[in-house]
């Protein structure tokens, strides 16, 4: 068969270290794309062979989970995420764990796939000592998936499984290499990482009417437990009222989500809002934003997310 696009990244990868190598002085910025487990989740059969229909076990979920959230009163019915989620069941005779094993199914098998692209390009970068002494890698993605969870199956929600990403970083030497941080980070703390460690000199922007890149350096949490961190106590994600940002940034166009260590906050454009406990909730399954003695924590919550953006938080 023809190789997919994402072996071919892979390949075209490690061709790339292997001419570097012959300069291995040279410095070097390589980003590899691959597009796999996003959909169309399509992947060689021998990786579906992994994860047999009858051998898969869902995640823990809570019928009618939905009930207590707000996203529905932002976003119209058939968005793509309620839409999708209706329509897997209804191909499947409304059978919701056959319909969502056969979806997981397809994902496991397009991630083992990209497992194994990314896993051809380490090898490559590992055949040659003199680059991987002195080589950055950092694995990470551009979103979660929902599935199934509050009835939604797709990316673009506020709750943990679409929000959070994977994000392995391995610096050369480093003190942290092998062990897991907790604090939150967002994915624009990648290039200011980046920049701190190569020691680059310089602005981001071209001229005065630039503004400036947000985002913090990994590198203390990289090269000891528990060093100090200049960022946020959470990562913020937005979501714009009828797709991402569309030109406004107000607080009535976008809803926010906010995940620290211990919390979840999610504001949403029409005022209303969600919280959730992950150190008792780790599924967000009990939205206690309208308990009177939660409210001090939803107006912590508020503030770090004005913080961040220079925005008042305005509640319904």
């Amino acid at each position: 068969r023809d190789l997919t696009p994402d072996e071919r990244h892979a390949e075209w990868a490690v061709k790339q270290l292997g001419e570097r190598a012959e300069n291995p002085d040279r410095p070097f910025f390589m980003g590899v794309g691959f597009v796999r487990p996003h959909t169309p989740m399509y992947a060689p059969d021998r990786f579906f062979d992994m994860y047999p229909i009858e051998s898969l076990e869902l995640a823990p979920w809570q019928q009618n989970d939905e009930a207590d959230t707000r996203l529905i009163e932002n976003f119209p019915n058939d968005a793509k995420g309620f839409k999708y989620y209706r329509e897997l069941l209804a191909s499947y005779g409304g059978d919701r764990d056959l319909a969502l094993k056969h979806f997981l199914q397809a994902y496991l098998a397009c991630v083992s796939f990209v497992d194994e692209q990314v896993g051809k390009v380490l090898e490559g970068l590992v055949k040659h000592p003199e680059l991987a002494a002195n080589t950055i890698v950092i694995f990470t993605a551009d979103h979660g998936w929902q599935m199934g969870e509050k009835s939604y199956l797709f990316k673009n929600s506020p709750w943990e499984e679409s929000t959070r990403v994977p994000m392995v970083v391995r610096v050369p030497r480093a003190a942290m290499n092998g062990s897991s941080v907790t604090r939150p980070v967002s994915l624009i703390d990648v290039f200011p990482t980046l920049v701190d460690f190569a020691r680059l000199e310089g602005d981001s922007r071209k001229n005065d009417q630039g503004a400036p890149i947000g985002g913090f350096s990994l590198r203390p949490l990289l090269e000891q437990e528990g060093g100090s961190w200049e960022g946020p106590s959470g990562a913020l994600t937005i979501m714009g009222v009828l797709g991402p940002f569309m030109g406004q940034w107000t607080s009535e166009k976008q809803n926010f989500s906010y995940r620290t260590e211990q919390w979840r906050y999610i504001h949403y454009s029409n005022g209303n809002n969600e919280l959730y406990d992950h150190s008792r909730d780790p599924h967000e399954w009990e939205n206690l934003a309208t308990q009177p003695r939660y409210q001090d924590t939803v107006s912590q919550l508020q503030q770090e997310i004005s913080a961040i953006t220079g925005l008042e938080l305005v509640d319904k």
